[in-house]
């Protein structure tokens, strides 16, 4: 299914968490000047436009990344005053940078970065967008652009030449199939690149948390057994109380003669894998900061 376009949801709660992150091991990578390489699987446009009716339709942004950019709010935790400072630059020309763009940023010119992208019109975008914003900085990294399923891509070109580097996972779970081919990728790609730091991104849905519970279990258990002291955390930013906003299923939505909004989500994860020294602290002092300052008071 190809019906997906982040467009829709560039800049929402779930991408503030997802590139916070995303930040912090891209400069816990770069703090040594070994080279290393960056994979991508589902990697969208790189770059959105928060005037375009789809991001102004859900208005996802509007209560994401321009809420939090214009909160003025004190005391911001150093990793969210980072990612809102490259972030600020396309703010201010009404853009989103989303991770291919963050990560051809961020990386440097011994660097290799592989982008994978199936959906026909967001690879064009993709590949018009790292083509025009490539001339920004001297050191740009090597990219390549795969038109390609990307659970495939990631298991056929891992492990890399430099040994170092990192993955972001980031499919729509549109699918059911996508929760068993993240389990089974991460634990195969994990078992023959023992170092690599595996982003895996995940939404927080009522009606799916027991297979989503499901997926982060197989894939902790089977990394662990291919490194029982293998370093893993897991981050969750939410911004609904689970028991108060019950998703149904999509089908179930276009049934009902009310027409209520289609399922949304309640927040949304990472899991870490070979995760970074200090990337938990860093993490969750920008969920406690999100949901304690950012997100609106519940009345007493």
């Amino acid at each position: 299914m190809l019906s997906y376009q982040h467009a829709y949801h560039a800049g929402n709660h779930a991408d503030i968490l997802k590139h916070c992150i995303l930040t912090f091991v891209l400069n816990h990578l770069n703090s040594k000047d070994k080279p290393y390489t960056f994979y991508d699987t589902h990697s969208g446009s790189g770059i959105y436009d928060l005037l375009d009716n789809r991001s102004c339709k859900t208005g996802e942004a509007q209560k994401g990344i321009l809420q939090l950019f214009h909160s003025n709010e004190q005391n911001m935790p150093e990793l969210l005053t980072q990612y809102l400072k490259l972030t600020s630059v396309y703010l201010e020309q009404n853009l989103y940078p989303g991770s291919p763009e963050i990560e051809r940023a961020l990386m440097r010119s011994k660097d290799t970065l592989i982008l994978s992208e199936l959906h026909p019109q967001e690879i064009e975008n993709l590949r018009e967008n790292m083509k025009k914003h490539a001339s920004q900085k001297a050191d740009e990294p090597s990219i390549q652009i795969h038109n390609r399923n990307g659970w495939e891509m990631l298991k056929a070109l891992t492990p890399p030449k430099t040994v170092r580097g990192a993955v972001l996972i980031d499919p729509s779970y549109e699918e059911e199939k996508d929760y068993k081919d993240a389990a089974e990728t991460i634990i195969s790609v994990n078992k023959k690149w023992s170092s690599g730091i595996i982003l895996l991104w995940y939404p927080l849905l009522a009606y799916r948390e027991n297979m989503i519970e499901g997926m982060l279990q197989k894939i902790m258990d089977g990394v662990r057994q291919n490194n029982r002291n293998i370093e893993i955390s897991r981050h969750e930013l939410k911004v609904f109380d689970k028991n108060e906003h019950v998703e149904k299923k999509l089908e179930e939505v276009l049934e009902d003669s009310s027409k209520k909004n289609p399922p949304r989500l309640y927040g949304s994860g990472i899991l870490a894998i070979n995760s970074p020294w200090k990337l938990k602290e860093e993490a969750d002092s920008v969920i406690s900061f999100y949901e304690n300052e950012i997100l609106p008071k519940k009345p007493l």
